[in-house]
């Protein structure tokens, strides 16, 4: 069967590792991929054709307005490609993608990857509209699921809930905790927070950098001094650097850009914070968890899903310095031996719970059952 995953671009994000992910990963005995960007390449591009998948870049909606040709140039490439079955991932590409899909009379499978935090009125009367002509609608966590139902009408047996899967092999850092650390200019007496994020908005960094200069200006003092080190790029960068010289955060906080070594970063932090306002639900959360690491995160998305009842994270209401300066402060107090104990308690439940497998298994389901459906509904 030959399956066209759809994106608008491949950047470093969340939703674009899981679709290289997947292809990389669905048994290509049974299943044959093509990447398809809308706009352009992407930083991840080049993993996908390091795998040996065929990728190709449409160089279409370059401006506001509505492009049709990029609909009729992803009809022609499904006619020409004999696609069986489309997945889109995020908005755009789940609208032409399945647009797209309705004219070359090709089985749409549509991913949701965040909750909805602002809805725009077109976008839900252009989802309800395409959910009925689409295979499946699969979301990505519960609450997201929640949304889809609420805010776009989707019938509930049009949706399949699939929790994100990580691979493992992703996290194992060859280095020795020292070695990492060292590289990254960290004393060991000093508690090192670590996030992997775009620098957007969504991420929430500006209220984790208010945290951090609540700890210098509260006492007392943490036991053990607090660096953050902050991966990742995005149009925020200089807003958010010029914060941190504003309050005074200096040595505390380390901006290291895009970076390919996430491994060897999770590798010499102690604490991992993710405080984003919104999620579906985090690959990053998942690699941290997976590296062993205590987490501390806001609960959204699927957060609570990943966290469960167990005591490898603390959780904080989104867009609270003071619950994040408190939470970090709480596990800088804590025993080594007890952030150990944290950290392979999330390490056991992304293993147990997250896996790459299970992810990809519902997923060749999906696959198989939109292609029968078709199949069916021929005359």
């Amino acid at each position: 069967m030959r399956i066209l995953h759809l994106i608008t671009r491949l950047p470093v994000g969340g939703a674009e590792r899981l679709l290289v992910d997947i292809v990389r990963h669905l048994p290509r005995e049974q299943f044959e991929s093509l990447v398809c960007c809308i706009q352009d390449r992407g930083e991840l591009a080049g993993e996908v054709e390091a795998a040996g998948i065929p990728l190709l870049c449409l160089e279409r909606m370059r401006s506001r307005r509505f492009d049709w040709r990029a609909v009729r140039d992803l009809a022609r490439l499904m006619r020409r490609e004999r696609i069986g079955v489309v997945h889109a991932h995020l908005y755009h590409a789940n609208l032409y993608g399945r647009l797209a899909a309705l004219g070359a009379g090709v089985p749409a499978i549509a991913t949701v990857h965040n909750t909805y935090t602002r809805t725009k009125l077109h976008r839900r009367w252009l989802n309800r509209l395409l959910a009925r002509a689409s295979a499946r609608v699969v979301a990505v966590s519960d609450d997201i699921r929640r949304d889809v139902l609420r805010h776009d009408g989707v019938p509930e047996d049009k949706i399949a809930t699939i929790q994100n899967g990580i691979d493992l092999s992703r996290v194992a850092s060859t280095m020795t905790r020292e070695a990492a650390r060292a590289r990254l200019g960290l004393d060991e007496q000093v508690l090192a927070v670590g996030c992997v994020a775009r620098l957007e908005e969504q991420k929430g960094h500006r209220f984790l950098l208010e945290a951090l200069a609540l700890l210098r200006r509260q006492g007392p003092p943490p036991s053990r001094p607090v660096k953050l080190v902050a991966a990742g790029d995005g149009r925020l960068r200089g807003e958010l650097q010029a914060q941190a010289q504003s309050l005074g955060l200096g040595e505390m906080v380390s901006f290291l850009g895009t970076r390919s070594d996430v491994a060897d970063i999770l590798r010499a932090l102690d604490v991992y914070v993710m405080p984003s306002l919104w999620e579906g639900l985090s690959l990053a959360l998942l690699e941290a968890m997976a590296a062993g690491l205590p987490v501390i995160a806001t609960d959204v998305g699927g957060v609570s899903q990943v966290l469960g009842a167990g005591s490898g994270g603390v959780k904080v209401a989104p867009g609270d310095a003071r619950a994040l300066a408190a939470a970090i402060r709480q596990l800088s107090d804590e025993p080594r031996e007890r952030l150990a104990l944290r950290g392979e308690q999330a390490r056991q439940r992304v293993r147990a719970e997250f896996s790459l497998d299970a992810m990809i298994g519902r997923l060749t389901a999906i696959y198989r059952e939109a292609a029968a459906l078709k199949e069916a509904q021929r005359p």
